[in-house]
């Protein structure tokens, strides 16, 4: 079957508002071709036939698609950053609006200046191996509580040889305690949804541990400074969270009644409120 061919009988299939990418995207995941060969090839009259096994990989993944799974949990990958990382269904898929938490982690962290770094939470290791490859001079560590997600994130780790301590536990359960090991920058993007919020079926279908923040979707900010978290920071370091659009009032309350100083909200390339930081007292 030709790829126009294709086209036209599995485009129907996928959901209207981007359906085009999706099966461009699939198409490129299955033939290794690139969307500019794709697009070019979709333009060709007599264009060249796919072969059948890769028919039937692009047709399955379209039924899959279909029925509401996450295209990325289909192709095991997300891009990220300049990583193409491996996700699977026990992981959170990391989202573009997260990389402007990585460029202010960044802005926090000077070029060539050594020092230590924590992820907690880290799902996939989007943050860690985002910051451990732009600040290779940098400790870095990781922490999660689900296994399954510790073992994507050091699949992510080797895949790119990056050199991140990972730890298993409960937020900072899993850390060494702060009179062993202290951080320049602490970051997180903690479940933050909530409960009860009406989400599409795709997201429904990614991990609630990494999703559902309680009530109003705070519980895991509350229990990250209840416990402690200033401690676990040099004097003078930072805690940057990714936070929902709607929190940001509340976040930077809760930092504020914690001790933290000079906290700021900055917003994601929709205008929309991304992540709240603010910074231990010297």
């Amino acid at each position: 079957m030709s790829l126009p061919e294709l086209f036209s009988r599995l485009l129907p299939l996928l959901p209207p508002d981007n359906a085009e990418h999706e099966l461009l995207w699939l198409c490129s995941h299955y033939t290794g071709l690139s969307f500019a060969e794709l697009r070019r090839q979709l333009e060709q009259k007599n264009a060249a036939s796919l072969n059948p096994a890769q028919c039937a990989a692009i047709q399955l993944a379209v039924q899959q698609r279909a029925a509401g799974r996450p295209l990325q949990y289909i192709t095991g990958f997300q891009p990220f950053w300049d990583f193409e990382l491996i996700v699977t269904p026990d992981v959170l898929i990391p989202r573009w609006d997260s990389e402007t938490v990585i460029e202010q982690a960044l802005r926090l962290l000077p070029k060539n200046q050594p020092g230590a770094l924590a992820d907690i939470c880290t799902g996939s290791g989007a943050y860690a191996l985002t910051l451990k490859a732009e600040r290779p001079q940098m400790q870095v560590c990781a922490c999660d509580i689900s296994p399954a997600a510790l073992a994507v994130a050091k699949q992510n780790a080797a895949k790119y040889q990056l050199d991140i301590t990972f730890f298993a536990g409960d937020l900072l359960a899993a850390l060494p305690p702060p009179d062993k090991q202290q951080y320049d920058l602490i970051v997180s993007n903690p479940p933050y949804i909530e409960n009860d919020a009406d989400l599409p079926q795709d997201v429904r279908q990614e991990p609630a541990l990494a999703l559902f923040g309680g009530v109003d979707g705070l519980d895991f900010y509350r229990r990250l400074l209840a416990e402690g978290v200033i401690d676990y920071l040099r004097p003078g370091a930072y805690l940057l969270l990714e936070i929902g659009c709607e929190q940001a009032a509340a976040v930077s309350q809760l930092l504020q009644q914690t001790g933290f100083i000079e906290i700021q909200t900055g917003q994601d390339l929709a205008g929309l409120d991304r992540w709240v930081q603010g910074r231990k007292p010297l």
